[in-house]
């Protein structure tokens, strides 16, 4: 039905435009409260940051309806629109307020600014398809209303925008499988986290052949506890193959220790669920390969889930002073037919 031709709501029917409404905006102030991400994945926590601009855009609209009914208005007017998008901001900064009496959470801003955003998106746009609020403008009426609704439309997918590079990110990383790993690519970014380390990318050094012409990862481990990378959600089903691989170029003069963590996402919090393994990286190229079997049997009391990993770790021991190793990608060999332009890869 076309809003110009609604009527104001009798007695009977206020508990339906102005309770459902407003059951509405309870429920959506509870998931704000209530729900957490499914754990601590790079695209759900995009998306729930993200969510807030379509969740306060709802609440917006909700708002208006009850705003209308509750000032006897035919149809929404300019006034309505406002009381409803201050109505709502007030509701934002008090769902944010209320945030830092929840264990684990506090205020944000950033969330309360993505609030208002979807509001003022989501209300424009009604706005916009209401001819009969753009008729004191005359002929510069549907002019104006069209301006609104483009601006505020572009402003909600650039909004919304995060969410493609989400899905662009997950592509990648499927694209580039059996790679796990590669620190040199943009794809990896949102799935890298170093600490206490330093990571930048690089020329390959001289006499490195596998690599010659090509970027590496330099790697700097600082003089800190457990120095390294993590690499959060790699492809995780490894079962197909048999070996993980990686090189390790060092201008060192000496050999010294580097240790790779893998867990899959059974893994309880101790260092004999998950595998450990520790390698010597000497001068020069090294050319690690390790079976999956034998990551496999990395926890004490159970086999790791090669069909579920979570996460690998390359690390050093708290190291005596800073020392700078060259990274290859790291990827998955044993199906020759699925393995194609990474180093040493027959």
């Amino acid at each position: 039905m076309n809003e110009d031709a609604d009527t104001s709501p009798g007695p009977l029917q206020d508990w339906r435009h102005q309770g459902l409404p407003a059951l509405g905006i309870v429920a959506l102030m509870l998931f704000l409260a209530l729900v957490r991400p499914p754990g601590d994945a790079y695209g759900w926590r995009m998306l729930f940051e993200i969510g807030h601009v379509p969740l306060f855009g709802v609440a917006g609209l909700l708002m208006l309806r009850i705003v209308r009914v509750r000032r006897g208005a035919a149809v929404a007017t300019p006034a309505d629109f406002l009381i409803a998008l201050l109505a709502t901001a007030i509701l934002s900064l008090a769902a944010e307020a209320l945030q830092v009496f929840q264990p684990g959470r506090d205020a944000n801003l950033g969330d309360a600014g993505k609030n208002l955003l979807g509001t003022v998106c989501f209300l424009a746009i009604a706005a916009a398809t209401r001819p009969r609020l753009w008729r004191r403008l005359g002929e510069d009426g549907p002019m104006a209303a069209g301006m609104v609704l483009v601006a505020a439309a572009l402003t909600l997918a650039l909004a919304l925008a995060p969410a493609v590079g989400v899905a662009w990110h997950y592509a990648q990383r499927a694209a580039a499988f059996p790679v796990l790993a590669d620190f040199t690519a943009a794809w990896q970014a949102p799935f890298l986290s170093p600490g206490r380390s330093e990571l930048e990318s690089v020329s390959a050094p001289s006499g490195w052949e596998e690599m010659a012409g090509r970027e590496v990862s330099r790697v700097t481990f600082l003089d800190a506890p457990w120095p390294g990378v993590t690499v959060r959600e790699p492809w995780p089903d490894w079962s197909a193959y048999a070996a993980l691989r990686f090189q390790v170029w060092s201008e060192l003069e000496h050999p010294v220790e580097i240790v790779l963590r893998v867990d899959d996402t059974h893994r309880e919090r101790d260092h004999a669920d998950r595998f450990n393994g520790s390698f010597i990286v000497l001068p020069g190229r090294n050319d690690f390969s390790i079976p999956l079997d034998t990551i496999a049997a990395g926890p004490r009391q159970r086999r790791l889930d090669l069909a579920d990993i979570s996460q690998f770790i390359l690390f050093s021991r708290r190291p005596g002073e800073p020392f700078a190793l060259y990274f290859s990608p790291v990827w998955l060999e044993g199906e020759a037919a699925r393995i194609a332009d990474v180093p040493g890869s027959d």
